[in-house]
């Protein structure tokens, strides 16, 4: 389930020309923004720098290299690590323009602009592999993949993956459960205080005062019946909602109501997470368009391409419906 990028790559490159002389072009695009899209002749990750120099640098390769939903989005491989050749359809293209570039019009629509005109091309020849490393790039100390308003310190996590916090015993570890405690209430709900409410040391409401969080805790009012059990099934997302008295405290919150329901439902534990996708090309060659200058890199780092909000589907152990699913 986890998946962390490897971190910084180092570059080694030698540069050479059919005649000799250094090409000084340094094609450095590593830290740029790169974007992808389904372009005219193919899918394209590109970048473009506006800086000093108007410039871009762009990935094509065929769609049976790398897998897209039905959306044009790019979705991350089964394998950790892909690669496929730089031969016919795949190649890499360093571009120099007149003007400004619009990155979106120009790579991404079926008949690219005429404008800006491009005054230098450089294009990679055959030999060549690209190397993509892929992984989640949420896996950090101050991220919050499950999006429940805890940070993943605070959650358990770890650089190392080890002895991760699994409160309620589900198979998802804390940081990736957005019901830390599988009493359907989602956490991001249990750790929001109300006036008046009993908090832990840490400020995070504790209804029955038993020094253990909402959050943490499978029956919140200590009443021995378990918070699932407590929230009317389609009411989780408003769980305060549910109230079997007069004075409206929610069930799940109140010690003097005891009715118990029977069914067994759990909230959905999908999330949505970020995801990166760290591009390395192997014995990269370039070659100048209507000269021989050419430069060439044992290894040359392409760039990281970020997505955002790629679903990610998980399955509470308790969760026998979807476990058979």
């Amino acid at each position: 389930m986890r998946r962390l990028l490897t971190g910084i790559f180092l570059l080694s490159l030698f540069t050479s020309c059919d005649d000799g002389e250094i090409i000084v072009t340094s094609f450095d695009f590593e830290d740029s923004t790169f974007k992808f899209c389904e372009g005219s002749n193919g899918n394209v990750i590109y970048a473009v720098n506006d800086d000093d120099v108007s410039e871009s640098i762009s990935l094509e390769f065929s769609n049976n290299q790398w897998v897209t939903d039905e959306d044009g989005t790019l979705l991350p491989p089964s394998q950790e690590e892909i690669s496929f050749p730089l031969t016919g359809n795949n190649r890499v293209i360093y571009r120099i323009y007149s003007s400004s570039l619009n990155g979106d019009q120009y790579f991404c629509q079926v008949v690219p602009p005429s404008s800006p005109q491009v005054i230098e091309e450089w294009v990679s020849g055959t030999g060549a592999t690209v190397i993509v490393k892929t992984g989640f790039i949420d896996e950090t100390a101050n991220a919050d993949p499950d999006r429940d308003g805890l940070k993943n310190i605070n959650e358990g996590w770890n650089a190392q993956g080890t002895d991760l916090w699994d409160t309620d015993e589900d198979g998802i570890p804390d940081y990736l459960d957005k019901d830390d405690d599988g009493d359907n209430v989602p956490t991001s709900i249990e750790i929001t205080n109300n006036v008046n409410d009993p908090v832990t040391s840490d400020g995070y409401r504790d209804t029955d005062e038993d020094g253990i969080p909402n959050y943490l805790d499978n029956d919140d009012d200590n009443d021995n019946v378990l918070t699932r059990l407590e929230v009317e099934e389609g009411s989780e997302l408003n769980p305060e909602s549910f109230s079997s008295t007069g004075d409206g405290i929610p069930n799940y919150l109140n010690d003097q109501q005891t009715f118990s329901l029977t069914h067994n439902k759990f909230i959905s534990h999908d999330i949505q997470r970020n995801y990166g996708y760290q591009i390395l090309i192997e014995n990269l060659k370039l070659t100048k368009v209507g000269s021989s200058e050419s430069i060439q890199y044992v290894t040359y780092n392409f760039g990281t391409l970020r997505a955002s909000g790629i679903d990610f589907d998980q399955c509470p152990l308790q969760d026998i419906e979807c476990q058979e699913q």
